[in-house]
């Protein structure tokens, strides 16, 4: 990916983390990525072909923080509940402008196909990483607990990048992850 290109979709990932998708124009990118007027609408010449980029470099981005936790083992239950928390917490602070942007996008997904794809391919990941490590921690059917995991994680990052000063207890995710684990 070209300099230009590369600058001008992590603005349009700026754009819809902190302003939404009504933000999302070829030239509030340009400017918002200090490129010169016309510079996304040159690599991106329809509004679709730069959400298209943007759900690329998303997934680009994805696979770069996954190829590194997938080195991670978890060696219990309890450091299992901690990953699940330092991954909330990433996705809802350090991560939240991407976090946004993902979730503004699978708002578009419900009428996109092509961005439905994509966002799935990378959710699809993470799922079977989860249910790897559930099966390495003895769960019974990780494929379930790792759906089960996921919806409970996803609302907690919806939550927690909605209503912030609400925090879910370590209590909670230690349930939620037991019930994962029990036959």
């Amino acid at each position: 990916m070209s300099q230009t290109k590369a600058r001008a979709v992590d603005a349009a990932i700026e754009l819809l983390g902190t302003r939404g998708l009504h933000a999302l124009t070829h030239g509030k990118v340009d400017a918002a990525a200090g490129l010169p007027k016309g510079s996304a609408s040159n690599h991106f010449r329809t509004r679709d072909a730069l959400v298209r980029g943007v759900v690329e470099r998303l997934e680009e981005l994805d696979r770069q923080d996954w190829a590194r936790l997938y080195d991670v083992t978890v060696a219990s239950a309890d450091h299992f509940v901690d990953a699940v928390l330092g991954f909330v917490t990433a996705m809802t602070t350090t991560d939240r402008i991407r976090t946004v942007a993902r979730y503004t996008l699978a708002m578009e997904a419900a009428h996109n196909p092509e961005v439905r794809a994509s966002l799935n391919r990378g959710h699809d990941r993470i799922r079977e990483w989860s249910a790897q490590l559930l099966a390495d921690l003895g769960a019974p059917d990780p494929e379930a607990a790792a759906r089960t995991l996921l919806a409970y994680v996803d609302g907690l990052i919806m939550h927690a990048l909605t209503r912030p000063e609400v925090v879910e207890p370590r209590e909670q995710y230690v349930r939620v992850v037991r019930a994962c684990l029990e036959p």
